[in-house]
This record gives structure tokens, C-alpha cells and sequence, in this order.
């Protein structure tokens, strides 16, 4: 099997789309357009999905009111066995209305080296944090916000909802009715896909699972499947 990498692009836009539009209301002034989710293709099978207009900020409010931003994009493509869409990178970020200030970030690059694949930035500087970042990492800045707060690897990061649901809990922006029930819908959408994903890192645990739920697995005819030992090793 090889994916339509365009095809599925546009599925994932179009999902976005519909969690945009079913959990996060407009401020009265904000056009339809200002909230068209767009998808982008670039040079081999590339794809950039992110909002089309106002730098990609999606108006967050508190009573009707613009108060804040929300910036979400994606990159992606096949992912190495060319059967699956895979995210290269994505950022969910919370930004003041005010002066567009990063407040937090929910970063993955897939292909991460110097920082975990998944984590947070916090934008709250401490200067205990960076008295401490003096005494102990000499090369950091001392910035809160240059940390990297890992949030379980390739695999098991949180998703799109679980940002939004953390900011509309924490700062109580409004949603609309039935916003839970449509975060729950696609954190479970989210959370099957990563089981495939992490059942094709280690076939051996799905079997060792499903044998003692009292299924019959059979192995393939070229023999097991080895692990993927280093997603499953990465931070």
C-alpha cells in the first residue's frame, strides 16, 4: 500500500478544520475566511497545514472578547514505508492578544537531535531558573523558555486537543456547545492512530497483548517484525 500523500493531506486539514470550527468561537468582527484552514504542498511530497490569514493566529475569546491567540501548524509527509501520513513538525502556541507575546509552546520535530522530539516552551522567566542554569549549563542562556520539557517522544506526545483543552481549562477561554465532546472525539481519533503507530515500533508487545486477550496472531511468512528500537528509545 502507498499513500496519496495529497489526498491525505487534505483529510488532515480538513479535520482540523472541523475541531477548529466545532470547539473555538469568532470574535463578531472576525470573517469566515479568517479561519480557513489552508494546505499547502511543497517539493516531494511535502505538506504545510496551518489557518491562511492573520499570521495564522485563530482569535481565542473570554466573554465575546479577543484575548488571546492560538497558532497551530503541521508539516508532513509519507512516513519511511510511504503507507502512512506522517507529521515531520508541528507548534501549538498560546500568544497574548495584547502584543502577540509567545506565552507557551508545544513543539515536535520528528527528526529532533538536540532537544527531545516532543516538548513544551514556557515563556515565564524565573531568576532562580537561571541562576541555577549559571551554575549548572554554562552554554544556556538562562532562559526559561529555552527549556524543553519532554512530553513522551514520537509516539505518545500530546495532540492538538489536549493544547487546546489545557489553555481552555487553565485560562477559561470560551468554547462552543459541545466543544468537550468534540475534543474527546478527536483526542480518541489521535490516540488510535498512535496505537498503529506504536504497535508497528514493537509487533512483539501488540502479539504478547492480544495473545492474552485470547487471540490467535500468526507470524508473517518472513518472520517477525523487528522493533523500531529507536523510536521507542527517543526522547
Amino acid at each position: 500500500m502507498t499513500i496519496d500523500v495529497h489526498q491525505a493531506a487534505l483529510a488532515f486539514g480538513q479535520e482540523l478544520q472541523d475541531l477548529l470550527d466545532a470547539v473555538l468561537p469568532k470574535p463578531w468582527n472576525v470573517d469566515e475566511h479568517d479561519r480557513q484552514v489552508q494546505v499547502l504542498a511543497g517539493a516531494q511530497n511535502r505538506y504545510s497545514i496551518r489557518v491562511a490569514h492573520r499570521h495564522g493566529l485563530i482569535a481565542l475569546v473570554r466573554n465575546g472578547e479577543h484575548v488571546a491567540s492560538l497558532r497551530v501548524e503541521y508539516r508532513c509527509t509519507h512516513d519511511t514505508s510511504k503507507d502512512y501520513l506522517a507529521v515531520q513538525q508541528s507548534s501549538f502556541e498560546l500568544r497574548s492578544a495584547a502584543d502577540r507575546t509567545p506565552l507557551a509552546r508545544l513543539d515536535y520535530l520528528r527528526n529532533a537531535h538536540t532537544v527531545p522530539a516532543a516538548h513544551w516552551n514556557v515563556y515565564a522567566e524565573r531568576g532562580a531558573v537561571s541562576h541555577l542554569l549559571g551554575r549548572t549549563n554554562q552554554d544556556h542562556s538562562g532562559l526559561v523558555s529555552k527549556l524543553h520539557f519532554t512530553v513522551g517522544g514520537s509516539r505518545m506526545r500530546p495532540c492538538l486537543e489536549d493544547f487546546i483543552d489545557f489553555i481552555a481549562y487553565e485560562f477559561r477561554f470560551d468554547l462552543r456547545s459541545g466543544a468537550k465532546a468534540a475534543l474527546a472525539e478527536g483526542r480518541e481519533r489521535w490516540r488510535r492512530k498512535q496505537i498503529r503507530a506504536l504497535v508497528r515500533d514493537a509487533p512483539e508487545e501488540a502479539v504478547q497483548a492480544l495473545t492474552a486477550l485470547n487471540y490467535t496472531v500468526i507470524d508473517p511468512a518472513e518472520g517477525p517484525r523487528q522493533p523500531n528500537t529507536k523510536s521507542l528509545r527517543s526522547p
